[in-house]
């Protein structure tokens, strides 16, 4: 396995307490089921724990979601309903896994489905109840950005850079100041993918060819952004312009490219 443990990164936070709280403890339930060693019945208790878990989780984001209005709600509701079926047919695969399998499995689980799902789904509607005002105060480089490699973190920086300037039109036309600075973003975005994937390439990083496709579906996210943006009111796509950049670019930077990071650091003792 690539980490021995899920840690809990307060960039996952959407900006409700209860339903962080909640985010939180599922990464404790999974962390027990990855330290559980070899107890298959206990493993099976553990993973019945977090479905139950997660049932009641997902009511409350729900019941959360529909007290805001929330837009896409009935979408959201689906992934949940995905999410649970795909957890209860590993617990009925259980039998045929070896301990490290089931454990390996499990991590694969929680990375794609729980995780994405709070990096992609829950941070809309962390967004959809942030005020424009409030969305432009947040977005914003941190430190905790950083991966290590001094060339990445800087172009990382530099599309950040970008991406502040697309919100600061000052008067001018709106959605001409937005596209142009998108496509800019755009543009450099691609070279900077190029360079990562060189360097991941360089290291012989074993999860090479699934980052690739990371970016081509962050690349593909961007184009249907572009193409939107004439059709969109001015105040849409300044909220839009931060909602792409927060889920797709900053959330793939805190999650994807640490774990580049994460396994040099693994690698290197």
């Amino acid at each position: 396995m690539l980490l021995e443990n899920l840690e809990w990164n307060d960039e996952y936070r959407i900006g409700h307490d209860k339903v962080d709280d909640e985010h939180k403890y599922l990464f404790g339930i999974a962390n027990d089921i990855l330290n559980a060693g070899d107890d298959k019945d206990h493993i099976k208790e553990l993973i019945k724990k977090l479905i139950l878990y997660t049932r009641t989780h997902f009511l409350n984001e729900q019941n959360y979601m529909k007290s805001i209005n929330y837009y896409d709600l009935e979408k959201h509701i689906e992934f949940h309903k995905q999410i649970l079926n795909n957890l209860n047919n590993f617990l009925a695969n259980i039998p045929n896994l070896q301990t490290n399998q089931i454990q390996e499995k499990l991590l694969e689980f929680v990375t794609t489905n729980i995780i994405n799902h709070i990096l992609v789904e829950d941070k809309k509607v962390h967004h959809f109840r942030r005020t424009r005002e409030e969305l432009r105060t947040i977005f914003r480089w941190k430190s905790i950005y950083e991966i290590g490699n001094n060339s990445i973190d800087l172009e990382h920086k530099k599309l950040f850079d970008i991406a502040i300037e697309a919100v600061n039109y000052n008067g001018k036309d709106i959605l001409k100041h937005v596209k142009k600075t998108v496509i800019e973003l755009y543009d450099y975005m691609k070279v900077h993918f190029a360079n990562e994937e060189e360097f991941m390439r360089q290291l012989d990083y074993p999860f090479y060819e699934q980052h690739i496709k990371l970016h081509e579906n962050i690349i593909g996210q961007m184009n249907l952004f572009i193409k939107e943006i004439p059709i969109l009111a001015p105040e849409i796509v300044e909220r839009k312009v931060i909602e792409y950049i927060d889920i797709w670019l900053v959330n793939h930077i805190v999650y994807e490219d640490q774990k580049i990071s994460n396994w040099v650091k693994l690698n290197a003792q």
